[in-house]
């Protein structure tokens, strides 16, 4: 009978035990709990969204470096960033979807888009980037890392090599371009779904759209390197600008022996009244 005592004794211990850990379990697995947790483990570590647009990236970049390395759970990361967004970043995620705040992915997608961080904005960027005297190369050769990689995403590479050798091929021919046809250029890109055309697209739509150019209207406002070369031809009193463009000479002195009439006759000069002295 005294064994049997034990034993049960022992069985309200055992279930005493699970129901406890079952307890405790659920208490650190509700979100209330995680995210405290992860709050305070994340309190010294991150630091506030910064103002400056392109200073964002970087900021970005950051996070997203800190939330892989502590294996930060996914349903959480979206609350844990908000104490940290800037006013600015705040006021516009006020107007966004709830639908779509609830991802961090979609938060950083958003005011990216919001902040007109744009392809050009990432490249120009990239290109224009100096070293701070405080920071290190390492710092700075990261910094211009995380804008090219931006920069690709934002073009929609994604892990294609030969789609980044065309981004780069592109972006040099672009490069090259006279104002006039870099207009035409980005006409193009706004109606394109991943905001740029293809190296290949490009080329064929440049070649096309000089081809079919009026040739009066001359290949030197669109073609840098191309000069106009001037010249007159004796007998039409016109100097012509290569290549197409014909520019009315001045009439003077000197090129009206140019010109003649219709019986090949120079034209009589009218004379002048002779003043009447009284």
């Amino acid at each position: 009978m005294q064994l049997e005592q034990q034993y049960e004794e022992q069985r309200r211990q055992r279930e005493f035990k699970e129901r406890k850990w079952r307890e405790d379990r659920a208490y650190k697995d509700s979100t209330a709990i995680k995210i405290k947790t992860w709050g305070n483990a994340l309190r010294n570590t991150i630091t506030k969204m910064p103002s400056e647009g392109i200073d964002v990236v970087s900021w970005f970049v950051s996070i997203d470096k800190l939330f892989e390395q502590l294996n930060v759970p996914a349903d959480l990361q979206a609350i844990l960033i908000r104490p940290y967004l800037s006013d600015r970043a705040k006021l516009l995620m006020s107007k966004c979807d709830p639908t779509h705040s609830a991802k961090y992915e979609n938060i950083k997608a958003f005011l990216l888009k919001q902040l007109h961080l744009s392809p050009a904005v990432y490249l120009d960027k990239f290109n224009s980037l100096t070293q701070d005297k405080s920071e290190t190369y390492s710092q700075f050769s990261t910094r211009l890392r995380s804008l090219f990689e931006y920069y690709a995403e934002s073009r929609k590479i994604g892990q294609s090599y030969d789609k980044l050798v065309d981004l780069i091929v592109y972006d040099r021919v672009k490069s090259c371009l006279s104002p006039a046809l870099s207009r035409y250029v980005l006409s193009l890109e706004a109606n394109h779904k991943d905001g740029w055309i293809g190296r290949q697209g490009l080329a064929e739509a440049l070649d096309s759209y000089l081809a079919n150019l009026p040739e009066s209207f001359g290949r030197s406002r669109f073609v840098p390197g191309i000069q106009a070369k001037t010249g007159s031809k004796p007998g039409n009193g016109k100097r012509e600008t290569q290549p197409g463009n014909v520019v009315p000479e001045r009439f003077n002195a000197r090129s009206a022996s140019q010109y003649t009439d219709s019986q090949g006759q120079r034209p009589v000069p009218v004379p002048r009244p002779v003043p009447v002295f009284m």
